[in-house]
């Protein structure tokens, strides 16, 4: 488990840092081509759509580190009234649901890449399965980080409470 996790890391900082650079190249073409459509009055033909492309792949990314850092949204209402072991259940359950979901996000976008592949994008004329492939990157990413999160769940303690309780 520790390799795993180990790995994890890696892949998060790697992750991390590459959708900083994302960002930061986002912000110079949109920066560039403001400046070219109202300063110098032309516009830059490929900017909007190669930000268009970028912002894909960073909320695909970024949804995979938001899986890691447990930054989704999550309705526990129903889940806080349930016994301990019980949420813990749900909370298992529910990981591997979403790694079900994920894991057909992956398959699914391969078979789309794979018919995209040779159309290619109107101004920067690259192939469609470059931004069509962020859904692959972004749901591998969440898959093994849901994978890691169900694994950990059922590897751990239950609850602090459970802990003490059985210490007494």
């Amino acid at each position: 488990m520790g390799t795993c996790r180990k790995t994890l890391d890696h892949i998060q900082r790697l992750t991390e840092y590459v959708l900083f650079l994302m960002v930061a190249a986002m912000v110079v073409i949109v920066f560039a081509q403001v400046i070219f459509r109202f300063v110098l009055r032309a516009s830059l033909p490929w900017s909007e759509e190669a930000a268009r492309y970028i912002m894909v792949w960073i909320s695909m990314l970024g949804a995979g580190i938001g899986i890691r850092r447990k930054g989704h949204i999550g309705v526990e209402a129903v889940v806080m009234l349930l016994p301990s072991a019980l949420k813990k259940a749900v909370a298992v359950l529910t990981a591997l649901i979403a790694s079900g979901f994920f894991l057909g996000m992956v398959v699914y976008g391969v078979q789309i890449c794979r018919v995209v592949a040779a159309q290619e994008s109107p101004a920067m004329e690259i192939s469609m399965a470059i931004p069509y492939s962020s859904l692959v990157a972004g749901g591998l990413l969440m898959l093994f980080y849901s994978l890691e999160e169900a694994l950990n769940l059922t590897i751990a303690p239950a609850s602090l409470e459970e802990l003490e309780e059985g210490g007494r």
